[in-house]
C-alpha cells in the first residue's frame, strides 16, 4: 500500500463487503469455516493488488470471482478431502414446511452433494440472479457449458430432494 489514504480506503472496503462476501462464499461452499477461508483469500488478493485496481465500483464482482475461482481450484486438487457433517435423526416431517428457512435448510445439503462447478452455476444463476452470459463470464467458460451444467445440476437437485 502506498499511503495511509489507500490503507483507510481498503479498510472501509473490507468493512463494507465482508458480510456480503461471506454470505456469497457460504452459498457456494456450504460451510461457514470454508467460507471464511475463501473470503480471507479474496481479501488478501485484493489487498495485494489494491494500488493497481482502478475500477473501485467493480470490486464486489472482482472479489466474488476470486472466491469462486478459489473454491473451484481447491476442489480440483487431488489431495483435498472434505468431510460433510450431517444431521442424524432429523424427522422428515419436521423439515416439510412452507417457510423460507426450512426450504433453505432442505436445499443446502442437496447443494453440497453437487459437484463444485454445478454448485457454482446454481448459486450464481438462481441465488445470485446472474444471466447465462454473466455466469459464463464469472466462471470463465462458454454459455453452452453453463446451460448444460444448469440442466444437470437441476436434475441432480430434484433427485436429491426426492430421496
Amino acid at each position: 500500500m502506498a499511503s495511509d489514504v489507500d490503507q483507510a480506503e481498503f479498510e472501509a472496503f473490507v468493512q463494507a463487503i465482508r458480510p456480503w462476501l461471506r454470505g456469497e462464499a457460504y452459498a457456494i461452499c456450504g460451510d461457514w469455516h470454508e467460507a471464511d477461508d475463501l473470503v480471507q483469500v479474496a481479501l488478501c488478493l485484493v489487498y495485494q493488488h489494491w494500488d493497481r485496481l482502478e475500477r473501485r465500483t467493480e470490486l464486489g464482482a472482482y472479489s466474488r470471482r476470486i472466491v469462486l475461482r478459489s473454491f473451484l481450484s481447491e476442489r480440483r486438487r487431488s489431495r483435498w478431502r472434505h468431510e460433510v457433517a450431517t444431521a442424524v435423526g432429523i424427522d422428515a416431517a419436521t423439515r416439510a414446511s412452507d417457510t423460507a428457512v426450512d426450504d433453505r435448510q432442505m436445499l443446502l445439503p442437496a447443494l453440497r452433494r453437487l459437484g463444485p462447478r454445478q454448485r457454482a452455476v446454481v448459486v450464481l444463476r438462481f441465488l445470485g440472479d446472474f444471466s447465462v452470459e454473466q455466469t459464463a463470464r464469472a466462471l470463465g467458460c462458454t454459455t453452452a457449458t453453463v446451460t448444460s451444467q444448469t440442466v444437470r445440476a437441476l436434475d441432480a437437485l430434484r433427485r436429491n430432494l426426492r430421496s
